[in-house]
């Protein structure tokens, strides 16, 4: 009798264990939540421009999110990236927080600078590589060109780093930069860490320039002629899906 109860018992615990992991399969662990007129999302799905303001919550049992507000509403297509609220723990009660301190939110503008703009032609170059390759214009000429500016301590660029790579496995007739103004040394460990697979350009200033005050990553598409077709300062999958639609309108 007491082996039957012992033995219900150990059951039982396999049961808890295994519903246990069931559940943190269904429902992952996500390091940072965004909440945007109403939706949940991984990362910030649009342009940083669009945002209006932004407030911190944070529930009794300590779920969090950045709580945050558009300049207008957010786009259709940017919510086929949100996260269904049932995978997220005390989602209704973040919600019910986002709602009533939408009023109290940090207001700020996002302004961009106007350093390279579409519709120039892209300025002659010369750069090096981290095995020491020379690359310059005539290597591009009659090709489309992306360049990808970043540098080891921002964690968007390196968040992106792996989708970008596809994009080169999906595309090798188009010339692939990242430029990074860092030495070899502090750069690789990166690279290598993320599997960036885009020629690295390191020791880079010229390009630098263009950041201005807008921030990292800045992204550029240059077209067959030379002529600049698209530019992106930040990352947001609406903005990588944008350039990607470009990349491959020009090819």
């Amino acid at each position: 009798m007491i082996i039957m109860k012992i033995f219900r018992y150990l059951i039982a615990i396999v049961a808890i264990v295994l519903s246990v992991e069931a559940f943190a399969e269904e429902s992952p662990k996500y390091d940072k939540l965004y909440i945007l007129d109403g939706y949940f999302f991984s990362e910030i799905p649009v342009d940083m421009s669009l945002l209006d303001g932004m407030i911190s919550i944070q529930t009794a049992n300590g779920a969090k999110a950045f709580g945050m507000t558009l300049k207008e509403p957010l786009p259709e297509e940017a919510k086929k990236y949100a996260i269904p609220k049932e995978r997220i723990p005390e989602a209704d009660i973040m919600l019910d927080m986002y709602n009533e301190q939408k009023g109290r939110m940090i207001r700020f503008s996002i302004g961009k600078e106007e350093t390279i703009r579409t519709g120039d032609k892209f300025p002659r170059f010369t750069a090096q590589d981290i095995e020491g390759k020379t690359w310059n214009e005539a290597d591009v000429a009659g090709k489309v060109m992306v360049l990808n500016c970043w540098f080891t301590g921002c964690g968007p660029c390196r968040a992106e780093m792996p989708e970008l790579s596809e994009w080169k496995n999906e595309m090798p007739d188009v010339m692939f930069f990242s430029s990074t103004y860092e030495k070899p040394e502090t750069a690789r460990p990166v690279l290598e860490r993320t599997g960036f697979n885009w020629i690295p350009l390191v020791n880079d200033t010229q390009f630098k320039e263009y950041i201005g005050a807008n921030g990292y990553p800045m992204t550029i598409v240059v077209d067959k002629n030379g002529t600049v077709a698209q530019i992106e300062f930040g990352t947001s999958p609406l903005q990588r899906e944008k350039l990607k639609q470009t990349i491959n309108a020009l090819r």
